[in-house]
């Protein structure tokens, strides 16, 4: 059986509800798990777990234990599943409810006028719950606000059971764990934001929840119970409720949990054969399998024109599908560009349907050749969409041809290492601090149990569990980090290395930017030979390239590296470790390396080395501490201008002159000290090693030195190369922070031409890449996007060009207006213009209306002015402030068709708001990068043209994306407002201009503009 019959068996039609609220590639066994949820929940008995519990939610003023307080208290009496009695109270919290609040609630100040007062209320829940358990959804938000009284003492002596702790260990594979997702996802009752809607919907899912966990492995169940007590974990008393009936079931006798033979017995039976490289099927000398191709094959023009047919392999996936003459002249453009061995790159405007467009000559080749195509995005958001809509409806469409295989592969840290979570489960959960509070590791651990359980080889990007109990850290590994062969659960059982041998057997691997440029740096040791790809979003494949072919040394990576060699604990030292597993106290018989003696000769020898090495780890943690210091001295440099005053970071350009000033030169010489110090370390720790090798029960304490040397090699490299040998190659900068106790500073060296890499790399060793992106093209131009990428510089480089504009009519449904009368950016005068411009357009669009800024404290200071101007009109705006969610954000905005939104550089781009929910786009500066930013000033040394030639063309590709936010399907319209006056004041402003989508342009002063938006909104 192949390793992609998962794959397949994971897109089948939507047959029950949940199916909707599941991971797409969620398992087909597991899938028929949730499935039956619903119907266990009806009949079985859960005995002392809902025989008489009470459901409880509350409302309050907002979220800080604080200052909020409640507002609603809602609690209804559980008996097997009925409702016997409720308690219902409105609360006077003695405070304003904020607005967001109320509209959240329904909660206004009318209703809680003569409620009870908080004690008052407590007093009354307390007297109705009396001592039975307590079930809450996020319970210690509201045991937190009940109990935080005087009155409700008393009910911190009972369990609070916590359904969404339930939800997150029992159904792992949920994109979401909120109320109304499990409502939707097991079709109980409809649940508003009101405490007792809620708590009639927590009753019913309730009992799903411990369906769901009666039905998870007794083993696992049987560890869960033990990770915690119920005065640490009071959700734990159900799984020890289980764990107690399984034992009894099973004569007595307790299911042991081992997560080696869990994790085999789950992938054991896949089978991962590797995919024949294209470049030996092109090789005529090269003797092809059975089963493989002689040559390459792709389809035809024909056969590509035909899947875009009504009832062909596109047109019949969708219900109102309507053929578009761009995308089939994109498709059979990639095709021609495989078929040739040539590069492409294709501007695809908004509609064209990009993505449709190449997998399909990508999957059809991959298929008829047996190769493995690759597709590249800048975004893991979009490879999620690849793979849990796209690809899917192909492979559904191509079922009687055996079906698409494909597989996502992200970077390690986006997989569970199972090695560190054995070494979790050995220590076992315990309370950590976080954010100020004590949390315990359970319901995290558990949960992240649950879901290796329920998994093949997916990433934990869709995990949801509380990272601040567990760091993802812990629980992941880097490239460096990773034993590979020396680690037990290397191969099939590895999710990282198993997801590598999946890929190589895949039809279509889908991967970001990121994973393609590291495996370029790693010598392709990241991804399966892949000689097709396609590169999404490739207007940032040259910042994501420059990113990965940088080097860097940090500080923070230099303690962390010191502390894995000079601690005094041995759980984060390794040469301790050693000392201690092969000491004096270990077995005689263990310590006989075969060229060191035997007994205590080689316990002596041990030591001997060791003391060596644990001599040069606290060497070079000192030299560390004094480089990191000394870094610092850096800021000596910081403009004395007030663009910093408040930032915390800086970031400055390392020119000639501070290079060779006395503050650098002293730097460099603690640089010199350091990687003495790194020398004498590795040549301490590969003796160690080679002494370890051989020995049993060695493997993985060897594997670990021998990373961390890699390690330390490679920062040799790096300071070679920013502090000893610099070369033009580069442009070296200085990320800064001020807090002088805080190290978390570094010193970069950016490549200057990632072109000249990308010919010597990618393009040597591939027969086509494919660029595509609604927005590569400056003023109808493709020269920019050529020379940063390294096109047509080589042989191998050679490309054709093809731009398409939207299949959306972008004149008649985009208007663009630039103010007349609005000040320069750098007048005193522009802030308060802004905010006059900002208040008359959202009142003239009545909301809906989303303000891109450059810059936090311009935002947050529009804000302030903007938010209470619009509350007289009713009309709701919400800012992206520090510390908000910006998933929340965007959840909230796509919901609400009147909310208006305040955001920044996360919602430039990759942020789709079809339809009404966002009428009017407002960029109030261009995003030209900051004129002390380090690439563009080395760029302005060398070139004086520098600013036109990049800094210009990445401004115009930013609007453009911006741009691209506002109109999102055939029925969308709506109004960008470029507020920023030098479109029209600097001869610069065309080429902005003439590269928008729309050529439907207003210059108009604030007045008309916001006439002429309300008169369109009408």
């Amino acid at each position: 059986m192949s390793g992609m019959v998962n794959l397949l068996a994971m897109n089948t039609t939507l047959t029950h509800p949940v199916d909707a609220f599941l991971n797409e590639q969620t398992p087909s066994r597991v899938r028929a798990r949730y499935r039956a949820l619903s119907e266990i929940a009806k009949t079985d008995d859960f005995g002392n777990l809902d025989a008489d519990v009470v459901v409880i939610d509350t409302e309050t003023t907002g979220v800080s234990y604080k200052s909020d307080e409640l507002t609603q208290i809602a609690a209804a009496r559980m008996v097997k599943g009925r409702i016997t009695e409720w308690f219902v109270t409105f609360v006077n919290p003695g405070k304003p409810i904020p607005e967001e609040i109320q509209h959240l609630t329904n909660i206004h100040h009318a209703d809680v006028a003569d409620a009870p007062t908080p004690e008052e209320a407590v007093q009354k829940l307390v007297e109705f719950v009396g001592s039975s358990d307590l079930v809450a959804h996020n319970a210690g938000f509201d045991r937190y606000f009940i109990t935080k009284h005087e009155a409700g003492a008393p009910l911190k002596a009972n369990a609070w059971i916590d359904s969404l702790d339930l939800a997150r260990v029992a159904l792992p594979r949920l994109r979401g764990h909120r109320l109304i997702d499990l409502v939707h996802a097991f079709g109980t009752k409809e649940s508003t934001h009101r405490a007792d809607d809620d708590v009639a919907a927590t009753c019913q899912v309730y009992r799903v929840l411990l369906a769901a966990v009666k039905q998870m492995p007794a083993d696992l169940i049987h560890v869960i119970a033990g990770f915690a007590t119920i005065e640490e974990w009071p959700t734990v008393k159900v799984f020890q409720y289980f764990d107690d009936l399984n034992t009894e079931a099973n004569g007595g006798k307790v299911d042991v949990f081992n997560l080696k033979s869990m994790r085999y017995n789950r992938v054991k039976s896949l089978r991962m054969p590797g995919k024949v490289d294209a470049a030996q099927i092109a090789d005529p000398y090269f003797e092809s399998p059975e089963g493989a191709p002689d040559t390459l094959q792709f389809p035809s023009n024909e056969v590509i024109e035909a899947a875009f047919d009504a009832t062909g392999m596109v047109g019949s996936a969708y219900d109102d599908y309507e053929a578009r003459a761009e995308q089939i002249e994109m498709s059979q453009a990639v095709l021609q560009a495989f078929a040739r061995s040539r590069n492409l790159v294709v501007e695809a405007g908004t509609g064209v349907g990009k993505s449709m467009a190449y997998l399909v000559p990508a999957v059809l080749a991959a298929k008829e050749s047996k190769i493995t195509v690759g597709i590249a995005t800048k975004s893991n958001n979009l490879l999620d969409q690849l793979v849990n809509k796209e690809l899917p409806l192909l492979n559904n469409a191509l079922a009687d041809k055996g079906g698409v295989s494909f597989v996502p592969l992200k970077g390690f840290s986006h997989y569970p290492c199972l090695l560190r979570i054995e070494r979790l489960l050995r220590e076992g959960p315990k309370f950590v601090e976080a954010t100020g509070q004590q949390l315990h590791q359970a319901p995290a651990l558990a949960a992240l149990l649950s879901f290796i359980e329920q998994s093949d080889y997916d990433d934990m990007d869709g995990l949801k569990i509380d990272y601040r109990r567990v760091p993802r850290y812990s629980v992941c590994s880097t490239s460096h980090e990773c034993l590979r062969r020396k680690c037990p659960y290397f191969g099939t059982s590895c999710f990282v290395h198993g997801a590598r041998l999946q890929a190589q057997s895949a039809d279509v691997v889908v991967t970001n930017h990121s994973m393609l440029f590291c495996d370029l740096q790693a010598d392709g040791g990241l991804l399966p030979p892949i000689r097709y790809w396609v590169v999404d979003e490739a207007h940032g494949a040259e910042e994501e390239g420059r990113r990965a072919f940088s080097v860097e040394v940090s500080s923070e990576d230099l303690q962390r590296i010191a502390t894995k060699v000079a601690s005094e604990k041995p759980s984060q030292n390794v040469f301790l470790r050693v000392e201690r597993r092969f000491g004096a106290d270990a077995n005689p018989q263990e310590i006989q390396p075969g060229n060191t003696g035997t007994g205590g000769e080689a316990t002596a020898t041990l030591y001997g080395l060791s003391a060596k090495a644990r001599s040069a780890g606290v060497h070079f943690a000192q030299a560390v501490h004094f480089y990191c210091m000394h870094v610092k001295d850096l800021l000596y440099y910081e403009p004395r201008t007030g663009a910093n005053k408040g930032y915390e970071r800086i970031e400055l350009w390392v020119n000639d002159e501070i290079r060779h000033g006395s503050i650098f030169m002293q730097l460099v010489d603690h640089a010199k000290v350091l990687t003495n110090s790194v020398e004498q370390l590795i040549t301490a720790s590969q003796e160690l090693v080679a002494w370890l090798e051989g020995l049993e029960g060695a493997a993985a304490l060897q594997r670990e030195i021998a990373a961390t040397t890699l390690e330390l090699k490679e920062l040799l490299g790096a300071c070679e190369t920013v502090f000893f040998s610099p070369t033009p190659l580069y442009a070296y900068s200085a990320e800064l922070s001020k807090t002088r106790d805080r190290f978390n500073d570094k010193l970069c060296a950016q490549m200057m031409n990632i072109g000249e890499h990308l010919n010597e790399t990618l393009f040597a060793n591939t027969f086509s890449i494919v660029f595509t992106s609604a927005t590569i093209a400056v003023d109808g131009s493709f020269d920019v996007f050529e020379r940063a990428m390294g096109l047509n510089s080589s042989e191998k480089s050679q490309a054709d060009y093809l731009q398409l504009d939207s299949s959306y009519d972008f004149d008649e449904n985009m208007t663009i207006y630039v103010p007349t009368d609005m000040p320069e950016p750098t007048e005193p005068s522009y802030l308060s213009k802004l905010q006059k411009l900002l208040v008359a357009v959202h009142k003239a669009q009545g909301g809906s209306t989303l303000t891109l800024f450059t810059n936090r404290r311009e935002m947050e200071s529009c804000f302030k002015v903007v938010q209470p101007a619009l509350a007289a009109d009713e009309i709701r705006v919400v800012c992206q402030r520090k510390g908000v969610s910006v998933k929340n954000l965007r959840d909230e905005f796509v919901k609400d068709e009147h909310l208006s939104l305040m955001a920044l550089k996360s919602f430039w781009e990759g942020f789709d708001a079809p339809g009404d929910t966002l009428r009017t786009v407002v960029i109030p500066k261009l995003p030209f990068k900051k004129p002390s930013d380090p690439l563009s000033c080395e760029r302005q040394q060398n070139d004086s043209r520098a600013w036109a030639h990049y800094v210009l063309p990445d401004a115009i590709i930013e609007t453009k994306q911006a741009a691209g936010r506002l109109i999102r399907n055939a029925n969308d319209s709506g109004s960008l407002v470029l507020a920023d006056h030098r479109l029209v004041s600097k001869g610069y402003g065309k080429k902005f201009l003439n590269s928008m989508p729309s050529k439907n342009i207003k210059l108009m002063t604030i007045a008309q503009i916001a006439r002429d938006i309300e008169e369109r909104a009408k």
